[in-house]
């Protein structure tokens, strides 16, 4: 996958290659309706081989070839006037006209244009569920919490989860500075993956990556790549999706577990925790078993490396989605 800059760049080219294309149809447009504009045309072009003449030459004085490029100037202007089109019919086109579809303005600075796509790109990017991506820390209605009975050990729901939302508002906060990584481990349906998608949103504000995946999805294709089950398009996706999960800012990966586990598998999830650890780059893990489950699953080296590098984060109670369904009999 390629970095959100280099899609918004490309993106920029396109526009700059449309726009050119825009131009040059007019341009050929106007010589095929009146056959003075090609003279017109020529007269300019030789106008400012002369300007460019006389600089090279130390000579400054140009105040008649500018006197003749008014001239023509009318002359064109007059040409549109009699084919009903407007005067700056001819001029160039920019999509933006602060950069010229360059992406820079005078000052050197991105313009408002390229960090928009570079915005647009990165969000593309965090490949985010519909859910997931109406999710912020604002959002949060501790009510739905209120009331639930406890849970083992006497915890209560609504207590964990106001300590889940603060400690996921610090680490969207913080994460790149303290390279810090979460498990967040519970039932279906108490809150994990709607705190992972407030924390998502949270980053992707500050103009951080995100990517966010299943497990199962994850795996199943890194296996694919693997052993040379794809091709074409969706093999030049997996090589990118393969190489960005080693250098975006922060991934996520849900429902670990409940992947097929196999050797390869194993080998590719101990790779990618260990290899972003080393690297000082953050994850975001959750999953619907306990951590007992959890290292039955998985050998006891990679649960360790997880245990020994993962603030946990424990959700409790109801199955919040259950409240929603409508059961017809």
């Amino acid at each position: 996958m390629e970095s959100a800059y280099t899609q918004a760049s490309r993106k920029l080219h396109q526009i700059r290659e449309k726009n050119q294309l825009e131009h040059q149809r007019r341009v050929n447009e106007v010589r095929s309706l009146n056959e003075d504009y090609s003279r017109i045309e020529q007269a300019m072009a030789i106008q400012g081989s002369m300007i460019a003449k006389r600089i090279l030459e130390g000579n400054s004085t140009v105040d008649d070839i500018a006197t003749t490029i008014k001239k023509l100037q009318k002359e064109r202007s007059a040409l549109l006037k009699a084919l009903h089109l407007p005067e700056t019919y001819l001029d160039d086109i920019y999509s933006c006209k602060a950069c010229r579809d360059t992406g820079f303005t005078e000052t050197g600075d991105r313009c408002q244009c390229l960090k928009k796509l570079i915005e647009e790109s990165t969000l593309a990017n965090a490949n985010l569920t519909d859910f997931m991506a109406e999710q912020t820390f604002d959002r949060f209605d501790f009510s739905l919490f209120a009331g639930q009975p406890a849970g083992e050990n006497g915890h209560q729901p609504l207590a964990l989860m106001k300590h889940a939302y603060e400690k996921g508002l610090q680490f969207a906060e913080t994460f790149d500075t303290t390279h810090a990584n979460l498990l967040l481990v519970g039932p279906a349906g108490t809150g994990k993956t709607f705190l992972s998608g407030c924390i998502a949103n949270y980053v992707l504000a500050r103009g951080k990556s995100v990517y966010y995946q299943t497990a199962f999805t994850l795996f199943d294709m890194l296996e694919k790549l693997k052993f040379g089950k794809l091709s074409g398009e969706e093999l030049e996706q997996a090589e990118g999706i393969s190489r960005y999960l080693y250098d975006v800012d922060l991934l996520i990966i849900d429902d670990v577990g409940t992947e097929y586990v196999s050797g390869y598998s194993a080998a590719a999830m101990f790779d990618l925790i260990n290899t972003r650890l080393m690297r000082s780059k953050s994850v975001i893990l959750s999953s619907n078993l306990t951590l007992q489950a959890l290292e039955q699953v998985y050998s006891h080296r990679l649960f360790s490396r997880i245990m020994g590098g993962y603030t946990v984060i424990p959700f409790i109670g109801k199955d919040l989605r259950m409240k929603d369904l409508k059961f017809d009999f």
